[in-house]
């Protein structure tokens, strides 16, 4: 009796380890699909910028998608369904009135009738984007919230977010979010920045990335801007969250997932 229960107990004990071993989760792996998300593109278009940005990612082995229209609410909803390894936002973001937290726009004009829930829970709030002229346009801009709620991660991923307040210090909520999804890093400018500085710096950065620099040295090698805005002079810079990320090589989750494929 005493013998079939050893048995009975090693059988139960492998099956365990074997349901164990199957149940368990396989580590993310950096993906090699990037994405070029250009809401700018309608009032600030730079096709050189796109062209040379999507040349490099190729030239280093990547898929790359660019998307330029129907930046709606529901095509930032499906942002971390297509697992991308890089992700360039080309996009406006705006501090809020209180400077507490930054957001980003889609390119769907605002409503108050329309994502009534997403609004109500905080994922969507209004931005407004004052034109050159004098005009007002309200926008959906998604929150840090938002990004937390998504469906799906951000495998390994490295986030460039291109635009104004993106990374400013004591607003890191929207870097945190994506960090929270599975990114690695997220690269933002600490004040508001124009879309030809944010496009030359960038692109800059995006080649010593794919060239086996550390983000530190990469941030290192790419400058900062001054303006003069209502008499006040600011500067702004690029910067990384979190502060860990500074070490990371991009090209070490490239051979990573060269060595882990099947």
């Amino acid at each position: 009796m005493a013998a079939l229960i050893t048995i009975i107990v090693i059988i139960v004990s492998s099956v365990s380890i074997i349901s164990f071993t199957l149940l368990k989760p396989s580590p993310i792996a950096f993906s090699m699909n990037a994405a070029i998300i250009d809401q700018l593109a309608t009032d600030f278009p730079n096709p050189q910028f796109v062209e040379n940005a999507t040349l490099l990612l190729k030239d280093h082995g990547f898929n790359v998608n660019y998307y330029n229209e129907s930046l709606t609410v529901e095509f930032f909803r499906k942002l971390a369904h297509d697992s991308y390894g890089i992700i360039m936002l080309r996009v406006h973001t705006a501090l809020r009135e209180d400077n507490k937290a930054v957001d980003i726009f889609t390119s769907e004009t605002f409503s108050n009738s329309a994502h009534r829930e997403e609004q109500n829970n905080g994922q969507l709030v209004k931005g407004v984007l004052n034109s050159s002229l004098g005009v007002q346009k309200e926008y959906f801009a998604i929150t840090s919230k938002f990004i937390e709620d998504l469906d799906g991660s951000f495998p390994k991923s490295i986030i460039l977010a291109m635009g104004c307040w993106s990374l400013k210090s004591g607003c890191e909520q929207l870097a945190k979010s994506f960090i929270s999804k599975g990114a690695r890093a997220y690269i933002g400018w600490t004040d508001l920045v124009l879309p030809q500085d944010t496009d030359d710096e960038n692109i800059k950065l995006l080649k010593l990335l794919l060239e086996n620099s550390t983000i530190d040295y990469c941030l290192s090698r790419t400058r900062s801007h001054t303006y003069f805005v209502n008499n006040q002079r600011i500067t702004t810079q690029l910067a990384s969250y979190p502060s860990s990320s500074i070490s990371l090589r991009l090209s070490d989750l490239i051979n990573e997932t060269k060595t882990s494929a099947p």
